[in-house]
């Protein structure tokens, strides 16, 4: 048994073993992500999150004795549902604004449908299970402020405020953009029109405790977001304007206020379409599963940039290649990398009985797409265009370069990448020393 500290005082309550499995998950997923083992090292995402999430539920109920696991089971499901939709409506938005863009993304339509549900229905627990578990340790549950006199127009403005936030950024995409971040928050006037939970009301009484802990938990969740990011294969890279050059893991560092703000807008959302009568939820819940059903394959076509290399792909390896390779250890591209840098294309050669120049010339076709995600389809357009290494790309200006691979394309009858995919590989190229970066 184990002793959780509630209202009532200390209470026996059974110990909460899914947070030994979350961190087995979490686990399970780090060594596919280490070992490289294919298909499965591009999912860290999924394991690294809901073994994550299962240890901090473990955390709640050890220190309460009730946590979403067990005794909150409908409310969790709402929650990884609802997250969806509240996702998808920034990744539509982001069609537009281009602030960031999926790399090595996986090569099955369906697959990556199911990747991108299980991945996108972590938002709303991410948001709000940190400030739940603050809220059990203490952490702000006395802080009070000044009662804020709320006037009958102000949840109105708060609506309107939200619909700006989301008009503005899409009329003027380069200057606007933050405000996107802000556009939930606009459902707290509703929220408090309703006497849901509600951040005005809150602020009405003079009890702040609630923002505050929803601020430094989304803070907290954003810092965890980023570094699982980071070492990720199937990841996100940031081209917010303005903000390329200077970032802590892939997030520029401005951006790291933003995380606070989504929490805050999550809350606001999950209080909004938590309080709506039975009829209007279930309307809801259809409408904007549909809606999030038409943005999937919007973001597949737009904003995944590159599939997971396989070795087939590489310059000069068919499949009776490959399956040397495979025989030999050395069963992606990842690996293929890993090992010419460590031993040379001679002992690979050796092992294999593959010509060594046709070795080298796929072990550089692999360094180069594997280089922030490029994939194979821009690293062949590139070494089409004479650039065959990382360490050739640092020797570019990305709008040179960029003009360069356009020109390049055109004649390929290919798309050019994005200008900005382009300052990603060369600035990364450059701070690498000309070496492969993640």
């Amino acid at each position: 048994m184990w002793t959780a500290v509630t209202e009532r005082g200390p209470v026996e309550v059974r110990r909460p073993l899914w947070g030994a499995a979350g961190l087995l998950v979490l686990a399970a997923g780090l060594v596919a992500l280490i070992r490289d083992v294919p298909v499965w090292n591009v999912a860290w995402y999924v394991p690294a999150w809901y073994g994550y999430l299962l240890i901090l539920d473990a955390a709640l109920f050890a220190r309460c004795g009730t946590s979403f696991v067990s005794g909150r089971r409908r409310e969790l499901v709402e929650m990884l549902f609802w997250s969806l939709p509240f996702w998808f409506f920034f990744e539509a938005v982001n069609l537009v604004l281009r602030n960031w863009y999926y790399v090595f993304g996986y090569r099955s339509d369906w697959s990556g449908a199911a990747m991108a549900v299980f991945a996108y229905a972590t938002v709303l627990p991410a948001c709000l299970f940190h400030e739940e578990l603050l809220a059990a340790w203490g952490v702000f549950r006395e802080k009070r402020c000044r009662p804020l006199p709320v006037r009958p127009s102000w949840p109105g403005l708060a609506v309107a405020g939200g619909i700006a936030c989301v008009a503005l950024p899409l009329l003027l995409p380069r200057v606007a953009f933050p405000l996107i971040w802000f556009a939930p928050i606009g459902l707290d006037g509703i929220n408090f029109r309703r006497h849901a939970p509600s951040l005005l009301e809150d602020l009405e009484e003079g009890h702040c405790g609630r923002l505050l802990r929803l601020l430094a938990g989304g803070l907290w969740a954003g810092i965890v977001w980023e570094s699982v990011n980071f070492v990720a294969r199937c990841k996100w890279i940031y081209t917010v304007p303005g903000f390329e050059e200077f970032k802590i893991f892939e997030m520029p560092l401005a951006g790291f206020f933003g995380f606070p703000v989504l929490a805050v807008g999550a809350f606001c959302f999950f209080s909004f379409v938590r309080s709506l009568p039975a009829r209007s939820w279930w309307v809801a819940a259809v409408l904007l599963a549909g809606a999030s059903a038409a943005v999937e394959p919007l973001v597949v076509r737009e904003t995944v940039r590159s599939q997971r290399p396989i070795l087939t792909e590489l310059e000069g390896l068919g499949a009776a290649a490959a399956e040397r390779l495979r025989l030999a250890g050395i069963p992606t591209p990842e690996r293929l990398s890993r090992a010419a840098a460590r031993e040379g294309i001679g002992s690979i050669s050796a092992r294999t009985s593959l010509p060594g120049r046709l070795l080298a010339r796929a072990a550089g076709h692999a360094d180069l797409s594997l280089h922030k995600g490029m994939g194979a389809a821009r690293a062949a357009l590139l070494r089409a265009c004479g650039v065959e290494r990382v360490s050739d790309l640092s020797r570019y200006q990305p709008d040179a370069l960029w003009t360069r691979l356009a020109v390049c394309a055109a004649t390929l009858g290919q798309a050019p990448p994005r200008p900005a995919e382009v300052r990603v590989w060369v600035r990364a190229a450059q701070a690498s020393g000309g070496r492969p970066a993640r």
